[in-house]
């Protein structure tokens, strides 16, 4: 992953992040685990912690860059899923602050390049993570809903075909959320039949906004692969479940 730093307060953001990353990683594993992924020494790693000195630039953006690989976090990520009668359980990784927050860094390194302006999502799972996702890209939120919100006097709508159980499933976004030729970043919990993402992408387009990528921590099977086959080359996911992990 090629990390874009544009400008001085990005490169001081860099370093910072790199910190904050060496935090949340150490709430996640041993330092001794960490020290084997940024190649530094753990006492190193814990002067950077405690902010006793900061690191580099240069040692900043390997320590972003190994932390954000998407190798390193999806082997994580499989220590949290769980199965129940043949069900996947994924709140454990979604009431995990810190894991949230690194999921957060991983879909902004990947998107760092993009100028986002609006952070989409739909209620109520996608919400925790499209908003550290938005905020650090210092960007909107806007949250997609299946009901009319009452607030809002003008709202864009958008529908798919829900296969389990069958129904049509509408969502609404007010008209103030999202404007045309805005920049957005689709962000949600999981993937599985692509239906809502696609329907998303389908708002996205009527307003004649500009859809950026697609970022899921977790996918599940590869039906979402055929429903999105004309945006596989913007939809960056961590974990891809075809099976019971075992």
């Amino acid at each position: 992953m090629e990390l874009a730093v544009p400008s001085v307060e990005a490169g001081r953001d860099l370093r910072y992040h790199a910190v904050e990353l060496l935090r949340l990683y150490k709430g996640l594993m041993k330092y001794r685990e960490i020290a084997e992924l940024v190649k530094i020494p753990p006492p190193a790693i814990w002067r950077y912690i405690t902010l006793k000195i900061m690191p580099s630039y240069e040692r900043a953006e390997d320590i972003v860059r190994a932390l954000t690989s998407r190798d390193v976090v999806s082997s994580i990520l499989k220590k949290y899923v769980r199965f129940k009668e043949n069900a996947i359980d994924i709140s454990n990784v979604f009431n995990n602050v810190m894991l949230l927050k690194v999921l957060a860094y991983l879909a902004y390194y990947n998107f760092s390049g993009s100028n986002v302006d609006v952070v989409l999502t739909v209620e109520l799972d996608g919400v925790p993570i499209a908003t550290l996702v938005a905020d650090l890209f210092k960007s909107r939120l806007a949250i997609s809903r299946k009901g009319i919100p009452f607030t809002s006097d003008t709202v864009y709508e958008a529908e798919y075909i829900s296969r389990d159980p069958p129904s049509i499933v509408r969502l609404y976004l007010p008209s103030s959320d999202l404007r045309k030729n805005e920049r957005v970043l689709i962000v949600d919990d999981i993937v599985r039949t692509g239906k809502t993402t696609a329907t998303l992408i389908k708002l996205i387009r009527s307003i004649g906004a500009t859809l950026i990528g697609v970022f899921s921590p977790i996918a599940v099977g590869s039906l979402w692969r055929e429903t999105l086959r004309d945006y596989l080359d913007v939809i960056v996911t961590v974990l891809n479940i075809e099976e019971r992990i075992r």
